[in-house]
């Protein structure tokens, strides 16, 4: 599976949990200056931005592990800029979807 493939696995896996735990899907691959949002959401009335992470396996670290402080950063501020355009009164959090092989798990308000 090419990096490509493995990531819009993780993302279509991700937004079918996603769903069967509630969520209403608002968009994917958000592309804003300067990076991306591969997931919007609604958790009744949260905003969540979704950061989604696949790998083969653990061998070279998590998935979770691959959301640093840089990548955080980055999520912070493109979810400011989407909240300012499309919902500023709105609540919002920040999860992640960390894909490692076969097994799947949901952080739900992983970063502030």
């Amino acid at each position: 599976m090419t990096p490509r493939e493995l990531a819009r696995a993780g993302e279509d896996a991700a937004v079918a949990l996603l769903r069967k735990r509630g969520y209403e899907i608002v968009d994917r691959n958000v592309r804003m200056p300067g990076g991306e949002i591969d997931v919007v959401a609604r958790d009744g009335d949260v905003v969540v931005f979704v950061e989604v992470k696949a790998r083969e396996s653990r061998r070279f670290g998590s998935a979770l592990g691959a959301v640093d402080a840089r990548k955080r950063r980055t999520l912070r501020r493109l979810a400011s800029e989407w909240l300012q355009l499309f919902a500023p009164r709105a609540n919002a959090r920040f999860d992640v979807v960390a894909a490692d092989g076969s097994r799947i798990e949901h952080h739900r308000d992983a970063f502030r």
